[in-house]
């Protein structure tokens, strides 16, 4: 389970720095499904929690899974999953009980890692507190064999 935090502590930080960021809201993601690699057609299953965060400063969360391109030329994304939930449907049950998600992956496109361009699969969730702060926790992952250019 990948949990990511806005900040890591510096070596050497002091004891009130290193406690203060251990208060710092953080997210849990984690993918079920997980083989060698996905592939097309197969149900990609997720979860995730929420840490150190009042249920009252959530605005909400959205849950995605998507693509992308990076390499020459322009750089290309697409959702293929999507999904928000409110701060209300976030707060009716325990933040840090895990949440389970799942989606059937498309046939296409799949992952590529070629030496001019890429293409990148990967579970993304982002956080929405009140007062316009954001935390986002990105889980990649492959879809179909992975091709590589020689």
């Amino acid at each position: 389970m990948a949990i990511v935090l806005p900040k890591f502590p510096r070596r050497g930080a002091s004891t009130s720095e290193r406690s203060t960021r251990r208060t710092e809201p953080a997210i849990g993601l984690r993918l079920l499904s997980l083989h060698a690699g996905m592939e097309p057609g197969d149900t990609l299953d997720f979860e995730f929690s929420i840490h150190r965060v009042p249920a009252e400063s959530i605005d909400g969360l959205e849950a995605s899974v998507l693509w992308s391109t990076e390499g020459k030329g322009s750089e290309d994304i697409g959702v293929h999953f999507f999904e928000r939930l409110s701060g209300t449907q976030l707060s009716q049950t325990a933040l840090q009980t895990p949440r389970q998600m799942s989606t059937k992956l498309p046939h296409c496109p799949l992952s590529y890692e070629g030496r001019l361009m890429k293409i990148r699969w990967c579970v993304r969730l982002r956080l929405f507190l009140k007062g316009g702060r954001e935390i986002s926790a990105e889980q990649p992952f492959y879809l179909g064999h992975v091709t590589r250019e020689v």
